[in-house]
């Protein structure tokens, strides 16, 4: 269902709608995962590391709204990516709020950077 008055739910709108989504989305998690490698290495902090998360995830909202769209994924692979913006910015504003430890971004970052980077990971201490 179109939602947003832009043609991006009918026909052969739909597929462009759930590529840029899906684009988007992986941009906004490439954000995360360009840093993580120099987290995970000790060359910036849990605060500097945390403050990306949400950042990315609130910058990839502000696009999708901008769009005008209602934040509801387009596809199979969105829905999948939206799990991982959900728990980019779970971590990030947990820290950031004190309810958990740099040792549990890590946790996350190592497994973003495994999941969706290209440079070796190395295991959190």
């Amino acid at each position: 269902m179109n939602t947003h008055g832009n043609g991006a739910g009918s026909g052969a709108a739909a597929p462009t709608a759930a590529s840029g989504q899906v684009q988007r989305m992986r941009e906004a998690i490439a954000q995360v995962v360009t840093l993580g490698p120099r987290f995970l290495d000790g060359g910036t902090d849990a605060d500097h590391m945390a403050h990306t998360m949400v950042d990315a995830v609130r910058r990839y909202a502000q696009q999708e709204h901008d769009l005008g769209y209602d934040g509801a994924p387009h596809s199979v692979e969105a829905t999948q990516l939206q799990q991982v913006l959900a728990e980019l910015m779970a971590c990030g504003s947990g820290y950031l709020a004190q309810r958990c430890d740099a040792a549990c971004v890590a946790r996350t970052i190592n497994y973003m950077v495994h999941e969706f980077g290209t440079q070796q990971v190395r295991t959190p201490s």
